[in-house]
């Protein structure tokens, strides 16, 4: 069995911090959001620093906006899952989604990256399609998410109507299926209405630490009603 630094060196951290490893290790993946922590073990100015300090980390030369945090999660995420469809709201400079076709290229999965935005990236990369949308009527937008297959994973980073986006897509997703709500940490948290068939994959949102992603309790997993 393979021994991490902190299998090595657990007795370094403060208790406390040694009681959260021990509960992230024996707690259930799949959880309630409701009955999650409300901190996180990445520190604000941990956090602030995790995209970059001089430059925000890039993608093929593209502001990518991840935190290393993701960066790491992401791909382990979508090697579990092999969703075939990918839905982004909120492109952003648009390297996300060539960043996620590409993983999923590198994985031999068919996958197509859809990403939307209300200020569309005019980029043209295979298996990715950009569009413009706006998630205030996310009801309306270019998806014609009946005739996509699944599995799907989801990312909203639009941080606009976050509720009424996972209703929307809640109602389409299918056991198994992923929505990541990105930078849920602060404010946001307290704000939003998680569908009670969304459950919190504790694996990924503590594999750090607790809520150690930009997603503070928001890599969540359709579960069966």
């Amino acid at each position: 069995m393979f021994h991490t630094f902190l299998d090595r060196n657990i007795n370094v951290l403060p208790k406390d911090k040694q009681k959260d490893v021990e509960n992230i290790r024996n707690q259930k993946r799949f959880i309630p959001f409701s009955d999650r922590p409300q901190y996180s073990n990445i520190q604000i100015d941990s956090f602030l620093l995790s995209q970059g300090v001089k430059d925000c980390m890039t993608w093929r030369g593209i502001a990518l906006g991840k935190s290393i945090y993701d960066f790491a999660l992401y791909p382990m995420i979508i090697w579990e899952n092999s969703p075939a469809t990918i839905l982004e709201i909120g492109s952003g400079e648009g390297a996300s989604a060539i960043w996620m076709a590409d993983l999923c290229k590198s994985y031999n999965l068919p996958t197509q990256v859809y990403s939307m935005d209300i200020d569309p990236v005019t980029l043209k990369y295979e298996k990715v399609t950009f569009a413009k949308g706006d998630s205030r009527g996310i009801n309306n937008t270019m998806f014609d998410i009946e005739m996509l297959p699944h599995p799907w994973l989801i990312v909203e980073d639009a941080h606009i109507r976050m509720n009424k986006v996972m209703r929307y897509f809640e109602k389409h997703m299918h056991t198994g299926d992923y929505i990541i709500i990105e930078d849920s940490r602060g404010k946001m948290q307290s704000k939003l209405e998680v569908p009670n068939t969304l459950y919190v994959d504790a694996y990924y949102c503590d594999y750090f630490g607790v809520n150690a992603t930009s997603a503070m309790n928001t890599i969540l997993r359709k579960n069966s009603p």
